[in-house]
């Protein structure tokens, strides 16, 4: 097992980490040239010197420094030759701040690393990028890169796939993003990866940002309870039949999140075991919470009060100040996965019902939260446009 993880520049997360097979950390500053997959509306502000002492920390530490390049869209100024002598500066900054690695989404973005850059980098391609199938993978490969986030909404459980792609590869690696709950073949995926990218880049303003896609994809799990079983995360116990078709390396989220909820997460799939609720591990949100957990109804009259307070109540962005909405129980998943592994899903959800089935054995909705935030989705629905 290879785990990269997301650093919240904490340089108490290096020391914590030593002990556990993380061989990369990743991350970027607030905004830049080409923005990522956070809106910069939501994370804290990292300054160059902070920056620098933390990539230096952890490769004091023997750990790869992945710098986050991953925004999807960049309305084509990439083209344009003034941008390009500011993104080569700026590439040479982080070559000699410590940074070895890239996480990259376009493809002329990777042809102008290699051009200038030749292997000054190890390169990795994000999840955005949608790599679904060999043909994907053998271009990207071709293109020179090391690592392939493979497109986790689509193939992260389709086994027979990510088998053939494993064993015909010549050189790079796949990867798996094993925490992440988005909706299975999710119809956001463009439009919401381009919006974060636009909501976290320099050039850009992002902070009119609101991520409503992310919503959408909250409301539609809230109303069918099977969507959480049918997102394609991975629970540590089933790590193993990766490992399997020759898979090594795992990716774990979150950039926002306090130290010792990421190192929590590491020891989770380090140990193969999780007792809890596997909403903790697999969400990008929700884990702090406040001390008093009352749930407050609240008198709202716009669409801005009615998204701050979905984030207050979800925990998006901050703490989170009501019990959580539901429960799963991750210790009654367990075989769950052979149903994948044996290649059974057909994907045609209609005519199955596996995962309805399984959603009923281990989901708990805390009834009165869920029906509040229904409420809020509904009304934040009518006034969003």
């Amino acid at each position: 097992m290879k785990i990269s993880l997301a650093t919240n520049f904490d340089n108490n997360l290096i020391d914590k980490i030593k002990k556990y097979p993380v061989y990369e950390v990743y991350g970027k500053l607030k905004h830049d040239y080409i923005g990522g997959g956070r809106p910069d509306n939501t994370l804290s502000n990292v300054d160059k010197e902070k920056f620098e002492n933390h990539v230096k920390k952890i490769r004091e530490a023997g750990i790869r420094f992945n710098y986050l390049l991953n925004g999807s869209c960049l309305a084509n100024v990439e083209q344009d030759p003034n941008w390009q002598y500011r993104f080569k500066e700026f590439l040479i900054y982080l070559k000699n701040v410590g940074v070895n690695a890239l996480t990259i989404t376009n493809p002329y973005i990777l042809m102008f690393v290699k051009k200038y850059f030749k292997d000054d980098f190890k390169v990795r391609i994000s999840t955005f990028a949608c790599i679904d199938s060999y043909t994907k993978a053998k271009y990207w490969e071709d293109l020179g890169a090391d690592y392939l986030c493979v497109d986790f909404v689509k193939i992260n459980r389709d086994f027979k796939t990510l088998k053939y792609i494993v064993k015909n590869l010549k050189k790079s690696q796949i990867e798996i993003l094993v925490t992440n709950s988005c909706l299975k073949n999710c119809p956001m995926i463009y439009t919401h990866t381009n919006g974060l990218s636009h909501a976290s880049n320099q050039d850009k303003n992002g902070k009119l940002y609101e991520d409503w896609s992310l919503l959408y994809c909250q409301e539609r799990e809230l109303e069918n309870i099977e969507e959480y079983i049918k997102s394609p995360w991975v629970r540590p116990e089933d790590i193993k039949y990766y490992e399997d078709i020759g898979i090594e390396h795992f990716k774990i989220t979150e950039r926002g999140f306090p130290t010792d909820e990421l190192v929590k997460r590491v020891k989770a799939y380090v140990d193969r075991k999780y007792d809890g609720n596997l909403l903790d591990l697999i969400q990008g949100h929700g884990v702090v919470a406040s001390k008093n957990l009352n749930l407050e109804k609240r008198q709202l009259s716009n669409r801005k009060e009615i998204y701050k307070e979905i984030k207050r109540v979800r925990g998006l962005g901050r703490t989170r100040d009501c019990e959580r909405h539901i429960y799963i129980d991750n210790n009654k998943l367990d075989n769950f996965i052979k149903f994948f592994v044996d290649n059974k899903c057909t994907g045609n959800c209609n005519s199955c019902g596996y995962c309805n089935m399984i959603a009923q054995k281990v989901i708990y909705k805390n009834e009165e939260v869920c029906s509040y935030l229904q409420e809020l989705y509904n009304k934040y629905d009518n006034l969003k446009m």
